[in-house]
């Protein structure tokens, strides 16, 4: 008895509808995936971020900050002329302040400091301690005419100018070698008159603290070095001490008003020039 086959059903190998649809969506995502390895970081609206490399790369090549106000002593980094003069001043003063004061004041018997300044003179001396230039130079005017009359840069040699008074008032100017130590001269003042001598006198009576405690009160509050010490009135009629103070660091010149009785720090003023 034979058998009956029935033929093997041949399978449908058309592709279905939905895993067409499935082929095309991960054929789209290869595709957006290559062209985004393949992205060079444009400032295109809606770029992909840069990756961790280029960032660190692009951080490498940035140019560092600009300094901060104050690092330098101008915007520019650069010295203004009176800053450049007390850079040029400075160093030719081995005297300091203190020195010079218990010198100026030694020569003259019975004296007391009522002011001190450091200057600056653009001419050579002579064994009289006399400039060949027309008079001494300030450490602001360090660029006054020198002995051809022409502008001198910077100062070449420094002084300390100083006024003692003695008790009565009456003033002497005793210049002492900022160099060397030495009084270069000293001589009482021919332009006093009684009212200005029993003004000086009374100032003298009236201060209580030293030109030296002055100072300190000053450097106490900005270190640096000490380029004028002046007994006088304020604005407001009291009697202080006033102190420049340069800072080597930026080469500005601080005065302070210290009270010539209490000692107390009393205004301060920075000339950033």
């Amino acid at each position: 008895m034979s058998r009956a086959y029935s033929p093997v059903p041949t399978p449908d190998r058309r592709p279905r509808p939905a895993r067409l649809a499935l082929t095309a969506t991960c054929l789209a995502a290869c595709v957006a995936l290559l062209a985004g390895c393949g992205d060079d970081g444009g400032d295109g609206d809606g770029g992909d971020q840069a990756s961790p490399t280029a960032s660190a790369t692009k951080a490498s090549k940035a140019p560092s900050s600009p300094s901060q106000p104050g690092d330098s002593p101008s915007a520019s980094g650069r010295l203004t002329d009176d800053q450049a003069e007390r850079k040029a001043l400075l160093p030719l003063a081995r005297v300091d302040h203190a020195k010079a004061a218990e010198t100026a004041v030694a020569k003259v018997p019975g004296g007391r400091l009522v002011d001190l300044e450091l200057k600056g003179t653009s001419g050579d001396r002579d064994d009289k301690g006399t400039d060949d230039a027309p008079g001494g130079v300030g450490a602001a005017d360090a660029r006054a005419a020198g002995p051809s009359g022409t502008a001198s840069p910077r100062a070449r040699r420094a002084e300390w100018i100083a006024k003692v008074a003695t008790k009565d008032g009456t003033a002497h100017r005793v210049r002492v070698d900022a160099g060397s130590g030495k009084v270069l001269d000293a001589t009482a003042e021919a332009d006093q008159d009684g009212d200005d001598k029993r003004e000086l006198a009374a100032q003298l009576s009236k201060a209580r603290r030293t030109p030296e405690q002055a100072a300190k009160a000053a450097t106490d509050a900005r270190r640096g070095t000490v380029t004028s010490v002046e007994l006088g009135d304020d604005d407001a009629g009291a009697l202080v001490w006033s102190v420049d103070v340069v800072t080597p660091r930026d080469w500005n010149k601080t005065t302070f008003a210290v009270d010539a009785v209490t000692g107390k720090v009393v205004g301060e003023h920075v000339d950033r020039d």
